[in-house]
């Protein structure tokens, strides 16, 4: 009974912080996901040790090992753009291939120079 209520708190401290990044976009009306602020927040509030990670922990690791059945509504509604994936599909993949390879080059050359630093 007391793992559930611990993991019913996590998980309502979650999604507050959450509801609260889309306020805060709402309010001053950002250019960012609520749901980047509420990260942001979580980030913030357990660096201050306002939330300890032994209250979000049980129910974030719920989330993450479910993580495939919240990529399943944005499936279904990539469906509804078929004609455009049709159209712009090759240059969107090559994107995001590209993209990958940036990512990865430049983390292995901050890595690279990180490890010569020490």
């Amino acid at each position: 009974m007391q793992r559930l209520i611990k993991w019913i708190i996590g998980l309502s401290l979650l999604f507050g912080l959450s509801a609260l990044g889309n306020w805060i976009v709402a309010a001053l009306d950002l250019k960012v996901p609520g749901s980047v602020i509420g990260m942001v927040l979580l980030l913030l509030l357990l660096m201050t040790k306002l939330i300890r990670v032994e209250w979000i922990e049980d129910s974030a690791g719920f989330l993450t090992k479910h993580l495939a059945f919240f990529f399943i509504p944005i499936a279904v509604g990539l469906m509804s753009y078929s004609d455009l994936l049709k159209a712009e599909g090759v240059p969107l993949f090559a994107a995001l291939i590209i993209s990958l390879f940036v990512g990865l080059i430049v983390t292995a050359l901050i890595s690279g120079r990180r490890g010569e630093a020490s």
